[in-house]
């Protein structure tokens, strides 16, 4: 399908919904087409068919309909930076061939005409009143072309077909769950392929593209205003604009998609307590976006590729391709770019075909396996710098074009030098001069000015030796005091402060306001550009240090953190290689006759049933717990119906009670140990479960060596797999969310004490349920019991993948209490039985009428009150597949004894 007709489609399908929308002002996607069409047929009238046209505007509702109109026109749309340096634009122009400039002010009228291309004055043209009239049609096999962000010292653009677009709508509205009539931010410039997505992908889903209302400097402010007061249903930004949101912005934002940079562990943890999280990648040359995760939790994941596209990775050493491993991430579809326009052959050759489909070889390095993919750099020469990639190579080339004169880009650890045998009128002068013939990315950090370039034997010019000289050429005085760049920077600070500030100081130290650095800002906007230096206090995270200004402004590259799964491992390898070491020396013989049965979690349901059936059978324990002695006793008693003085004879202790008693080794003698002590919370991140549930396991673990525990029953979770193997970085990644984890790594605690003899079991449960009247107080936060209670409420059920496993206590106690009287049985999964959607519909009183998407379900839920920390809970457990086989291993009704229980009318936590 061409551009236009999915254009054409949206607006005919969502006719009377607010299409686009600024301040007071709004379009219906009806009015919205009789304008655009309108529209693009001026531009056909002052464009020839065929032509690139292009649009120098940005930020505004005005840009947004005349590059809808463009898009719809029989002339090439290309956007371009109103911001370029005039004779950058004027190189843009002749690289696209362009046939006219549509222009939003004096300023781009005045380069179009310095470029030599005729310019629309779109001032002149009343949108309110744009005439009827039939749109052209639109043959050429370009959708778009536009500019790559800076890569080359020349602009290098890229033809994008019509191929890939209707994949990228599909995909994005699915994977996103973009909705008609939710509101998508316009943030991105028009010259960033980001804002096809935002204009393009919004409309085809039938949402209001929303457009901040401009009124002051700072584009991002603007923003950040705007979603303070009105949110947004999606935003779809880099991680250092997210991070330079005002908090009240940030959680009036429903859904993030992060692109354009890699996306750090601080960003993530903000937007993930406010939002539903994604992380998009893709190069200008597919199509926008190429690939895309949801995220519950950080990590360097990519995602796994979007409709229409195939993920492949080339070794570096022989070119061959694999659908795994490491390598150049080659991206395969039909969403690949047609090619270059004004790029040299070898940057052609990135284009290709593989099997008969389009192909491009990214240059970016990436692990593909099942799971996705995961981002690990550059593979080639290039630079990152404010987000943008610099071959430096190509800038000198331009340079030497512009300048005249011979020059070199020299990276010096942080710092990028541009070294000349000649500079006219003073490094001061050339610098000044470089600012107006690049985009603030490649500007250097100084110029430096050297007797001659040195050359190697083949005659070339010898990098190395010259980075040598530059590098002693900073320890001259002048250079230690800071060089050009900084001394420019610290006067600006003294301008608004009145006093000196040291080069590595805070302002904010040295007395500074808020207001004052606001000031700097705008200052230092006037040398570097708003872009350059909104990226760099972004990054500062609203401190200014003169010293780390210039770093940021460099775009001096991240190293990532490793995930949290990483780290997890890293402390369980640790933790294990302990409990081997030590369990040994701890154990002591086993009791000679039956001892006591050490539980924990016996304030909680399962825990309460262990005590419980422990008690019954006249069996002696030693409880653990984090609440007081008795507190437990007295609620015990209570649930139970059992007089209050048969737990007299409980001794109940406390986890640091029980780490000293390990530590003298003046335990009791304990013939087993029952560990069902765990926050179930599905939220929590891995870290805490890691410093939590982890840790306190292998306490338990190693009180069992020193109390002589004949056997250990851990109850684990089936959520941490159907399948059991040993612990290792792959299959911890595997499983599904950071509780499941964090049963894992338990499991491979409680696994060490087969090493010195003890009989070990962890029991991977599913759902557990057979609450009788005492016990409903444990279904308030149960996620799956509100789901049920909600969708009978609601007459609505989600339509749930797989099926659900769920088991009855008292078997679940059988199986924990198997080893006080035989040897248990080894690591197995507890599922009584599994329900389908047909038997969750039956339960509820539902018919197969009732399912709806679950992103539905959810929006229903919300707007019925539920309480929001269930609903997270929720959406959290069926973010995971459901259970994939069948079980019925009781004939017990679990699910409707327990809407029985609850009644069908009381929902649960709302």
């Amino acid at each position: 399908m061409r551009l236009p007709d999915l254009l054409s489609g949206a607006f005919a399908r969502h006719t009377d919904r607010v299409a686009l929308r600024c301040a007071d002002q709004e379009w219906t996607y009806a009015a919205l087409d009789r304008v655009t069409g309108a529209l693009a047929a001026r531009i056909g009238r002052e464009c020839p068919a065929g032509r690139r046209v292009l649009v120098v505007g940005e930020h505004t509702a005005e840009a947004v309909v005349w590059a809808l109109a463009a898009l719809r026109s029989h002339a090439v749309y290309t956007p371009t930076n109103p911001g370029l340096p005039a004779e950058r634009l004027a190189e843009s122009a002749r690289v696209a061939g362009a046939g006219l400039a549509v222009c939003f002010d004096d300023e781009g009228v005045a380069k179009a005409a310095a470029a030599g291309v005729p310019a629309l004055d779109t001032r002149r043209i009343d949108l309110d009143e744009a005439g009827e009239q039939a749109t052209p049609a639109c043959d050429s096999p370009i959708a778009y072309s536009i500019f790559t962000s800076g890569s080359t010292g020349r602009p290098k653009l890229v033809d994008v077909g019509h191929g890939g677009l209707l994949n990228l709508c599909r995909s994005l509205r699915r994977l996103l769950d973009i909705r008609p009539g939710e509101e998508v931010l316009q943030f991105a410039s028009l010259s960033f392929d980001a804002s096809i997505t935002e204009i393009v992908a919004a409309l085809h889903a039938g949402a209001t593209v929303a457009v901040p209302a401009r009124e002051q400097h700072s584009w991002l402010g603007a923003v950040s205003r705007h979603l303070a007061e009105h949110g947004a249903d999606l935003i779809m930004v880099p991680p250092s604009v997210y991070a330079r949101l005002g908090d009240q912005a940030q959680r009036r934002v429903r859904k993030v998609q992060f692109a354009g940079e890699a996306l750090g562990k601080a960003e993530f943890e903000t937007a993930v307590r406010h939002s539903l999280v994604f992380n998009a990648y893709g190069p200008t040359e597919a199509t926008v976006c190429f690939s895309m995760a949801a995220m519950t939790e950080f990590g360097a994941t990519i995602g796994t590729p979007i409709d229409g596209f195939t993920a492949l990775v080339r070794d570096p050493e022989t070119g061959d391709l694999a659908d795994s491993g490491v390598g150049e991430l080659v991206i395969v579809g039909d969403g690949v770019a047609l090619g270059y326009v004004g790029g040299d052959p070898d940057e052609q050759r990135r284009f290709s075909e593989v099997e008969g489909r389009r192909a491009y070889r990214t240059g970016d390095r990436v692990a593909l396996d099942r799971a996705g993919l995961t981002y690990m750099g550059r593979v080639d020469e290039q630079i990152k710098r404010l987000g943008h990639r610099v071959n430096l190579a190509h800038v000198e080339s331009a340079l030497a074009v512009h300048l005249c004169v011979p020059v070199a880009m020299v990276q010096l650890g942080d710092e990028l030098v541009l070294a000349t045998t000649t500079a006219r009128g003073g490094v001061d002068a050339v610098m000044a001069r470089l600012r107006q013939l690049l985009p603030a990315w490649e500007v250097p950090d100084r110029v430096a000015v050297v007797p001659d370039f040195p050359l190697a034997t083949s005659g070339k010019l010898d990098k190395g030796a010259l980075g040598d000289l530059l590098s002693a050429d900073t320890e001259a005085p002048a250079a230690a005091a800071g060089g050009t760049e900084l001394r420019r920077v610290l006067d600006v600070v003294t301008e608004v402060l009145g006093a000196e500030v040291a080069p590595e100081g805070s302002i904010f130290d040295a007395g500074a306001s808020s207001l004052a650095m606001m000031r700097i800002q705008v200052k230092l906007t006037e040398v570097y550009g708003q872009q350059a230096v909104e990226a760099a206090f972004d990054a500062m995270d609203y401190d200014f240090v003169p010293t780390d200004f210039l770093k940021h402004v460099r775009g001096e590259e991240v190293t990532r953190e490793a995930s949290a799964t990483e780290l997890a491992y890293r402390q369980a390898t640790a933790e294990l290689a302990e409990l081997r070491a030590e369990l040994p020396l701890l154990r002591r013989a086993a009791p000679a006759g039956p001892g006591l049965v050490l539980v924990t979690g016996a304030s909680g349901f399962i825990g309460g049933h262990v005590l419980e059936r422990l008690l019954a059978e006249g069996r002696r324990a030693l409880v653990v717990s984090t609440g007081t002695a008795q507190r437990l006793r007295t609620a015990h008693a209570a649930r139970f119906g059992r007089p209050s003085a048969e737990l007299d004879e409980v001794e109940v202790i406390d986890y640091p009670e029980l780490a000293r008693r390990v530590e003298q080794g003046s335990g009791p003698a304990v013939d087993a140990v029952v560990h069902c002590g765990y926050e179930v919370n599905h939220l929590l991140p891995l870290d805490r479960h890691m410093n939590a549930n982890a840790r306190t396991t292998a306490l338990v673990a190693r009180a069992a060596a020193a109390f002589g525990a004949r056997s250990f029953a851990f109850l684990s979770a089936a959520s941490a797999g159907e399948r059991f193997t040993d612990l290792s970085a792959e299959a911890l990644a595997a499983v599904g969310d950071p509780y499941s984890r964090s049963k894992l790594v338990c499991e491979a605690y409680v696994e060490t004490l087969a090493t010195i003899g003890c009989q070990v079991a962890s029991y991977r449960a599913g759902l557990v349920y057979g609450h009788g009247p005492a016990d409903t107080a444990f279904l308030r936060q149960d996620w799956f019991s509100a789901l049920l209670n909600l969708s009978a409420r609601l007459r609505a059920m989600p339509r749930l993948d797989g099926l659900v496993p769920i088991c009855d206590v008292q078997l679940v106690v059988d199986a924990l209490l198997a080893g006080l009287h035989r040897a248990p049985a080894r690591s197995q999964v507890v599922v009584h039985r599994t329900y389908g959607l047909d038997d969750l519909l039956a339960t509820a009183g539902l018919t197969a009428d009732d399912v709806v998407d679950i992103t539905e379900w959810f929006d229903l839920a919300r707007d019925s009150g539920a309480d929001p920390r269930v609903l997270a809970a929720t959406q959290a457990a069926l973010g995971g597949r459901g259970w994939r086989e069948a079980r019925r291993e009781t004939d017990r009704e679990l699910l409707a004894d327990l809407l029985a229980l609850l009644g069908a009318a009381t929902a649960v936590g709302v």
